[in-house]
């Protein structure tokens, strides 16, 4: 699950949405009901807007599939948030300029909070 320092990048959150020219769309709302913890309605939301997604340019398919892995491991579905933050990182990987930098930030922190964590116990 995402730790609280990589939910804290999600505090410019409104300058990006503001900047970008509005958050009115289906995906920008479940963006924000990612970002007030509304997680069950975020993952509603996001489910609902699966197959529109497939449809859409990379960048938008990206941010699309970083909210899903999000609100999955959110929601301690680590085998559902893994699909999709690699998904969203082989688009990523492809364009580099798929996301935003505050979104690659954010795929960056996740995927590494979604490693398992290395051994540090006694071994027997």
């Amino acid at each position: 699950m995402i730790g609280g320092r990589g939910l804290l990048l999600l505090g410019a959150w409104p300058v990006v949405c503001a900047a970008s020219g509005g958050c009115a769309g289906p995906l920008s709302r479940a963006e924000a009901q990612f970002v007030d913890g509304a997680y069950p309605d975020a993952e509603r939301a996001l489910v609902a807007l699966e197959a529109e997604s497939r449809g859409w340019p990379d960048g938008k398919r990206a941010e699309y599939a970083l909210y899903r892995g999000l609100t999955h491991a959110a929601l301690g579905d680590r085998e559902q948030a893994g699909a999709w933050l690699r998904e969203a990182k082989a688009i990523e990987e492809a364009d580099a300029r798929s996301l935003s930098p505050d979104d690659a930030n954010r795929l960056k922190i996740a995927l590494k909070n979604s490693e398992p964590a290395p051994f540090q116990g006694v071994k027997p």
